[in-house]
């Protein structure tokens, strides 16, 4: 799964939310998900809900936090493997924000090798002074990090010795999360696949008209690049070029099997001119309409 894909974050929150908002009841803290970002430099916060005391604090959502200083983003950190970790690492400002903040890319390392079989990690007034936060990981089947969920409050509210009891909560919160988001995924695949056979039908059926091609991906309420991405992600090649594929085999077969002339034959598979049909055939085929038939006839 590809967590800088929309569509991914879109099927984690969805089939996540409710989830989170249980974990904000069970625990009256606020409660958190977010993804590491495109760059691998920051994590990102896709949903949070705050807790239910009179203050507290709240991650914007869109928020882009500090990886070595926050819970959630050293938990994704710590179920990375080695090599990868080290390497964003060493992108990493390690700006100090407080006395508790890692301030190097050796002693964040050591740290988070030194929990790497636990399923969770503290953050204890490292980004904030006054605010702690304890995190886990929705984790695939190969131990891969997609998502960090957490739980946050002032330390009044949640103090260092109360953390590992709400760690327990958020580990157990974190496995819901991957086997609802897994069965999400496999449900949606099924569903895009079948979707991708039916355009590709629909093509093969209607690929003389280019605007209902064109437009298909209105008619089953998709947008044009997440229909274009699937399509070729199923059959290997775009929509249109698919179409543009049959249209050049039609021409072939009416140019092989019958005595059509060229603009004929363009004015039926729908070109403007036989001209730009015998530049559309030539870039398919190397060669004109008319040479094509006459080295057939050859």
């Amino acid at each position: 799964m590809d967590t800088s894909d929309p569509s991914f974050r879109n099927l984690l929150v969805e089939n996540t939310i409710d989830l989170l908002s249980d974990l904000r009841d069970q625990t009256g803290m606020t409660a958190a998900i977010a993804v590491l970002s495109p760059d691998e430099t920051r994590g990102e916060v896709l949903a949070a809900l705050p807790g239910l005391s009179d203050h507290g604090y709240v991650p914007r959502v869109g928020f882009r936090f500090h990886l070595h200083s926050t819970a959630p983003g050293k938990a994704i950190l710590g179920h990375l493997r080695p090599a990868h970790r080290r390497r964003i690492l060493q992108q990493l400002d390690f700006k100090q924000f407080t006395d508790r903040t890692y301030g190097d890319a050796a002693s964040l390392d050591e740290h988070l090798s030194s929990c790497a079989g636990d399923r969770h990690v503290y953050d204890i007034g490292e980004y904030v002074e006054g605010v702690n936060c304890a995190a886990s990981c929705v984790v695939d089947e190969s131990g891969h990090p997609l998502a960090a969920v957490w739980v946050t409050a002032l330390s009044v509210d949640l103090p260092e010795s109360q953390l590992p009891q709400y760690a327990k909560q958020v580990i157990m919160k974190a496995n819901e999360m991957w086997l609802r988001l897994r069965d999400a995924s496999t449900s949606s695949s099924r569903q895009n696949h079948l979707a991708m056979e039916r355009a590709k039908q629909f093509i093969e059926h209607n690929f003389l008209d280019e605007e209902a091609v064109r437009h298909y991906h209105e008619t089953i309420g998709m947008s044009d690049s997440w229909f274009r991405k699937l399509f070729r992600e199923k059959h290997a090649i775009a929509p249109m070029s698919f179409r543009l594929q049959l249209l050049h085999d039609r021409a072939c077969r009416l140019l092989r099997n019958t005595n059509l002339s060229v603009k004929e034959i363009a004015f039926q598979l729908g070109y403007d001119s036989q001209n730009y049909f015998s530049r559309a055939f030539k870039k398919a085929e190397g060669v004109s309409p008319a040479h094509y038939r006459d080295r057939l006839q050859t």
